[in-house]
């Protein structure tokens, strides 16, 4: 009897330890690298960048401060922009808020662009998320931006003051302030919609082809009106508008696919 029990012991010793190696096993197997299907990376997005999130909550605020002190001169201007007035009325609002509100409008018109180029960068040269930081590149568009911005205010200056009057030079380039202005209002929401809401590319250049296209007519009409308006001014309007107008935005253009490839082969 005592022989049996001592048989039966060792029989539950023996099948206890073989569980607890099969346990081992399994649980080494477990911890083991086993090969599998790759994963695919999830694509580039505009939203998960911190830096542009960032950019336009600051733009929205002072946006809306623009639009809350700035109504009055943002409407009578917009206004004025389909109309033409050979004196400046006295009732127009010249006051530090309405310049405040146009310097604010214009830097944001600038931002917007910057931010569009970087849209449109990305888009075309992909590679451009890994050789460079991306706030980096923001800032360089939104540079090149206010530089084309501020170099087309010099050079209307310059030639407004060779050839015409200073009541002419003053309505002309509050007339380009005026479209920039404009041109703000309408690309905030287009840039939040490429942005957060995936609109995609295509559809968005033509919103953005026909919001410039809309504001260099606008500029076309004003500078018809103001320094052209006899009826052989016509093939002067032509040369004034494509010298200081379409030649400086094929530029801007070259300009962006150049610093795009220099950055590329570069970093």
């Amino acid at each position: 009897m005592k022989e049996t029990s001592t048989i039966g012991f060792e029989y539950i010793a023996e099948k206890m330890h073989e569980q607890q190696l099969q346990l081992d096993s399994a649980l080494m197997r477990s911890i083991q690298e086993t090969p599998g299907m790759r994963g695919e990376a999830l694509p580039y997005q505009f939203r998960s960048e911190w830096s542009v999130t960032c950019l336009l909550l600051f733009c929205f605020l002072l946006l809306s401060y623009a639009l809350k002190n700035g109504k009055k001169y943002i409407f009578q201007h917009l206004k004025s922009l389909f109309q033409h007035k050979e004196r400046s009325s006295l009732f127009d609002d010249t006051s530090g808020s309405s310049n405040g509100a146009v310097v604010v409008l214009s830097s944001l018109t600038c931002v917007f662009y910057g931010l569009f180029f970087f849209c449109y960068s990305i888009e075309k040269f992909p590679s451009l998320v890994f050789v460079t930081p991306r706030e980096a590149i923001i800032g360089m568009y939104v540079f090149v931006a206010f530089f084309y911005v501020l170099l087309k205010w010099g050079s209307y200056n310059f030639i407004n003051w060779i050839f015409f009057e200073k009541e002419q030079k003053r309505r002309w380039i509050q007339a380009y302030f005026d479209t920039l202005c404009g041109q703000c209002l309408l690309l905030f929401p287009l840039i939040l919609l490429l942005v957060y809401y995936n609109l995609n590319f295509h559809i968005g250049s033509i919103f953005m082809l026909f919001i410039l296209v809309f504001a260099k007519i606008l500029l076309y009409y004003k500078g018809f009106r103001n320094f052209f308006s006899q009826s052989y001014g016509f093939l002067h309007l032509i040369l004034y508008f494509c010298a200081l107008e379409m030649v400086p935005l094929l530029l801007l253009v070259k300009g962006i696919l150049y610093i795009n490839q220099i950055v590329i082969l570069n970093f």
